[in-house]
């Protein structure tokens, strides 16, 4: 005779298989900001002119939408808290003689006092929550025991793995204005807990063209959809209320003092962009066939957003999606910039440094988005033609044919440096009230000294407070706001060329009013 043996699990955790009814999910749309639209749709069996649905757990405040079809409404909804009969997976002594009365079965128990005995018979009868069990053994009689009492239980034939428990869950109940057997029904929502988080892949290929690639990791935390079309949003719709739950989803009156539970789970801004892919390096050198091919994924411009849609999708609840978006050859060239801050601010110092001061130089690429779709804000990886890593920056929103700078690293074979001078004085050149003010004029200097073997171009900004005279090489010249409101905040800006193992000198004078 084959016999089944189980072991007293003291702690067990129930699994439970959703035996209710629900919509399928036909399309989910999901925002960057952890957030997601879906739409559901099927057909509902209808008992005494009511249809029970489960509650989204995540549903955001002032999203709950539901619809039938025309030839019978929803009369009205009743969210409420349940107590239904549901499936779970047996994992313990208890369990198993739950989903198992009336089996032939042999029971090891320690009784409260004595040695420890054993019973053959059926369970006629099981309470869940005392854990008190009616027992009939094979002689006819009928025990009353408590399960903790067993160790070990024995079944003559192989027993169910499952049982029926109870579930407590929020749910609705739909009341249609007809009498029918079903109805077709529409649900519309938007929820937290899924997210999507994009990352590029820059290769150079030769000094003017490279491939990028982009993919998207589609995180669900919210509930499982199974075949659903899902589309990935560029853009930032206006969300009021969507770090807010629903009314409908708890159990406790909406106050003044306590209308909203807190989304702990809500995706800070510091994370969105995140590259939540990895990349492994390989000994084996890259084939020429490797990230060669081109693909693009269907997407539609709406207004102000751009979507991507990646077709028929299954992602269950728990579980992260990797899909490719994008790949294609965009165009780039060498950009190498500057920025030098005011290093006199002579209204507030009355003080000229004495020496130069050195700046960094930055590399970057200027990439000019030739696809067709508009460019997320996300990470990217740079590597050139041999696979060598180059960098990792962060590629801002662009749209279709414009630019956009990834920097790679600080140039070390191009050095800046900027000093400046006093050049003359007037003591009383400017009264405004009360207050006279002298003046000074100040000239700067700027050594850029290019030490590559090729040509280069670079960007110089600098800032300063005062009133440019004169910038030479061409310096373009820009006020912006003003700290102090006799000197204006300025800017020049030079577009410098040079050659190969070149040194350029740049120069500069303004005028700052200072009290003395």
């Amino acid at each position: 005779m084959k016999k089944y043996f189980l072991l007293l699990f003291v702690a067990s955790t129930t699994l439970l298989l959703n035996a209710q009814t629900t919509l399928p999910t036909k399309k989910v749309t999901v925002f960057k900001n952890a957030t997601a639209m879906l739409v559901k749709e099927g057909t509902a069996s209808l008992k005494d002119g009511n249809v029970s649905l489960p509650i989204p757990q995540q549903t955001l405040f002032g999203t709950f939408f539901i619809g039938a079809s025309k030839d019978n409404s929803v009369k009205n909804i009743v969210f409420k808290t349940d107590t239904l009969k549901k499936k779970a997976r047996c994992n313990s002594v208890w369990s198993y003689l739950a989903g198992n009365m009336n089996k032939q079965v042999t029971l090891h128990y320690t009784p409260t006092t004595g040695i420890d005995k054993s019973v053959s018979g059926t369970v006629l009868d099981y309470d869940l929550y005392t854990g008190i069990m009616k027992f009939k053994d094979d002689a006819g009689k009928t025990m009353i025991m408590h399960v903790g009492q067993i160790y070990d239980a024995t079944f003559k034939d192989d027993p169910s793995t499952f049982y029926m428990a109870d579930s407590v869950k929020r749910m609705m109940v739909l009341k249609t204005e007809k009498p029918a057997d079903n109805i077709s029904l529409q649900e519309i929502y938007m929820t937290g807990g899924i997210n999507w988080i994009p990352s590029y892949y820059l290769r150079l290929k030769d000094d003017k063209t490279a491939r990028l690639e982009m993919k998207a990791v589609v995180e669900n935390y919210a509930e499982d959809f199974n075949n659903a079309e899902v589309e990935l949003v560029v853009g930032a719709p206006q969300m009021l209320y969507s770090s807010k739950f629903d009314p409908m989803i708890y159990d406790y009156i909406t106050s003044d003092g306590n209308t909203f539970a807190n989304n702990d789970y809500r995706a800070k801004g510091n994370y969105m962009q995140s590259n939540a892919m990895t990349v492994t390096e390989s000994a084996v050198p890259a084939a020429d066939a490797y990230f060669e091919n081109e693909f693009a994924t269907t997407g539609e411009k709406t207004g102000d957003m751009y979507i991507y849609k990646l077709g028929k999708i299954s992602l269950p609840n728990q579980s992260k999606g990797s899909f490719p978006i994008f790949a294609g050859n965009v165009e780039y060239k060498d950009k190498y910039e500057g920025s030098i801050y005011d290093i006199t601010n002579y209204y507030n110092t009355r003080y000229v440094p004495q020496d130069d001061k050195p700046f960094d130089i930055f590399h970057s690429l200027e990439v000019k988005n030739t696809s067709s779709v508009p460019l997320t804000t996300a990470s990217v990886m740079v590597v050139n033609e041999k696979d060598q890593f180059i960098a990792q920056d962060e590629v801002k929103y662009t749209p279709v044919g414009a630019t956009n700078n990834i920097r790679l690293s600080k140039a070390i074979d191009i050095i800046m440096k900027n000093s400046e001078e006093e050049k003359n004085r007037e003591d009383n050149a400017k009264k405004i009230g009360k207050t006279s003010y002298s003046k000074v004029i100040l000239k700067g200097t700027v050594n850029v000294d290019n030490f590559q073997n090729k040509e280069v171009t670079v960007t110089i900004t600098k800032t300063l407070s005062g009133t440019v005279l004169s910038s030479g090489n061409d310096g373009k010249v820009t006020k912006v706001n003003s700290y102090n409101y006799i000197n204006p905040s300025s800017n020049i800006k030079w577009e410098v060329k040079l050659n190969a193992n070149e040194k350029k000198v740049l120069t500069y004078e303004y005028e700052v009013y200072f009290i003395p």
